[in-house]
């Protein structure tokens, strides 16, 4: 039998593991060129044992971080025999462990003692990754092959050499090549700082002992879920949510989760989710994986469960073939922001049930879209719209967060600077928020939504490409809570009219002089209103969160 490794060397080395993932997403910001990742951070960055568990993880974007491992074990299997200390590895396809097309993830396999002991890797969202519509997200997509191109498992770098030649087809398919070539090359720089940082890890410690101490922190990871479920009430409850079909007229899409809780461990069925839809909706394993991780996370407080040993007290049964576990050839590119926000909250549906002290009521969902045209210079642009996210549910201590945006994301990829909006691209905001009254009344209240007003200053007519939801399903109150206000989003013309912008309208031109209104959702509410203490319901008014009603 192994030596437990000694509490404070344990210590060091976690943290240390940490600290390397966030010099990675550190590096990245500082090294890539689209504004989706140098402002919006969105991607993220792990440290993984040899076998693809994630060990530690920096504090970005949760649903990214909880499908990775299955990319990096993917690729590990496409070249089984064939990884070398010198080598990258890159993928971005969902039918080869990834969640969407436009997560690109870099892999560098780190080696000490002649063996390959850990995994570095960083995923990106491209700004654009080809497809049918700028931005990546086609509403409209049928089949994968409309989403943009498809990466499997490849070596960018092999033997210490850059593939160049592979780099500048990947970027040829994307309709900011130039971006996508500096963000995968940034990606590049960010896993090589974390294999250096690995190697004097290694020099330090030596193999064995950081293997000893990799093992330790996975099976802490499961030790505390365990202990958290086992603070739950055992049984089996049932949970569901709703996606937005995307045509009017057509039934809701219902997600349905059932939760088996028995002495520590959880059972969540999700084979009574619908077959796989000719939409962007479905989700696939990976990523359906990395919600289900999350739901569970939300009620947990110990930090030591955000890795994957704590995945191994929570067994998923899912249909393939369906919009949980989809095949080929099923778009897929909503499922990492709808889809994902739709298991998270069935999945803490059901255990509200089991646990209410901890349950959380609903988020905001996403809404968001991509404007594309040209600046002012003339120069071709994509811009993604992450202002504005729209307000976190309550809980029964707090508040939901102010505008913090959706579930499957709680503030891991923040809001864009508006001066640098305002300087970099044709846009003006004329006004930047709060919604009163958009979050749920509840005992616990559900956080505010934001009002945004972006008037359009191109030289020519830009195109808008929306992909959200949010409008019909409403963030939900729990346990009496009201449910928040739904996304309201509009396009005022310069002569005056107003076109209402539906959440998978695509094509929309939007011409100089036009006004974008996007009111956001708020948070739904915990608790029944009636019991809210006087001098919170003051204070809900007076900051402006509550009209004076």
């Amino acid at each position: 039998m192994t030596a437990a490794p000694h509490p404070l060397t344990l210590a060091v080395i976690r943290h240390k593991l940490q600290a390397v993932a966030e010099e990675m997403v550190e590096t990245m910001t500082q090294t890539c060129f689209s504004p989706i990742l140098n402002q919006n951070q969105d991607f993220s960055a792990v440290v993984l044992d040899a076998a693809g568990q994630t060990l530690a993880q920096a504090e970005r974007v949760p649903i990214h971080m909880g499908a990775m491992p299955w990319a990096i074990r993917a690729m590990a299997e496409a070249f089984d025999g064939d990884i070398g200390k010198d080598d990258v590895l890159m993928a971005n396809d969902p039918y080869w462990g990834g969640s969407h097309l436009p997560d690109i993830t870099l892999a560098l396999p780190v080696f000490a003692a002649g063996a390959l002991r850990l995994w570095v890797a960083l995923r990106a969202h491209q700004g654009d990754i080809g497809g049918l519509s700028a931005g990546g997200y086609s509403a409209g997509a049928t089949e994968i092959w409309h989403e943009g191109i498809r990466i499997p498992p490849v070596k960018l770098v092999e033997g210490g050499r850059l593939r160049a030649d592979l780099l500048r087809m990947v970027a040829a398919n994307s309709r900011k090549p130039d971006d996508l070539h500096g963000d995968v090359m940034a990606q590049l720089a960010a896993v090589t700082v974390g294999s250096k940082r690995l190697d004097g890890l290694f020099a330090r410690y030596g193999a064995a002992e950081v293997g000893r101490c990799a093992d330790a922190i996975l099976d802490g990871g499961e030790a505390v879920m365990r202990r958290e479920i086992r603070r739950w009430r055992d049984g089996a409850y049932e949970g569901v949510s709703w996606l937005e079909p995307g045509r009017e007229g057509d039934p809701l899409i219902p997600i349905r989760a059932r939760v088996t809780l028995r002495d520590g461990s959880a059972l969540v069925d999700l084979r009574d989710c619908p077959d796989q839809v000719p939409s962007f909706l479905n989700s696939p394993i990976a990523n359906t994986r990395a919600a289900v991780n999350v739901a569970f996370l939300y009620l947990s407080e110990d930090a030591h469960v955000l890795n994957e040993g704590s995945a191994r007290a929570i067994e998923i049964l899912t249909r393939p073939g369906s919009i949980v576990d989809p095949v080929l050839p099923a778009p897929v590119v909503a499922c990492t922001s709808l889809t994902s926000a739709a298991l998270i909250e069935a999945v803490m549906a059901a255990l509200e049930q089991a646990a209410p002290d901890v349950a959380v009521a609903g988020f905001t969902r996403r809404f968001r879209f991509a404007l594309a045209g040209e600046d002012r210079q003339g120069r071709p642009y994509i811009w993604h719209y992450f202002l504005n996210r729209g307000g976190a549910g309550a809980n029964a201590r707090s508040d939901g967060w102010t505008n913090l945006g959706g579930v499957h994301n709680p503030g891991g990829s923040p809001s864009p600077s508006v001066e640098r909006t305002e300087a970099g691209y044709p846009l003006l905001i004329e006004e930047y928020a709060l919604r009163p009254d958009s979050g749920g009344a509840g005992l616990r209240c559900g956080g505010p939504g934001g009002v945004l007003r972006m008037r359009y200053e191109g030289a020519a007519p830009a195109v808008l490409n929306a992909a959200g939801e949010g409008v019909v399903v409403r963030p939900r109150g729990i346990l009496d809570g009201e449910d928040g206000l739904g996304h309201a989003y509009s396009l005022e013309r310069a002569d005056g009219t107003v076109v209402p912008i539906g959440p998978r309208d695509a094509g929309v031109v939007v011409r100089p002089g036009d006004v974008v209104v996007c009111l956001s959702a708020g948070g739904g509410g915990y608790g029944p209103p009636e019991q809210r203490p006087a001098d919170l319901a003051a204070r809900d008014r007076d900051w402006g969160y509550r009209s004076a009603r």
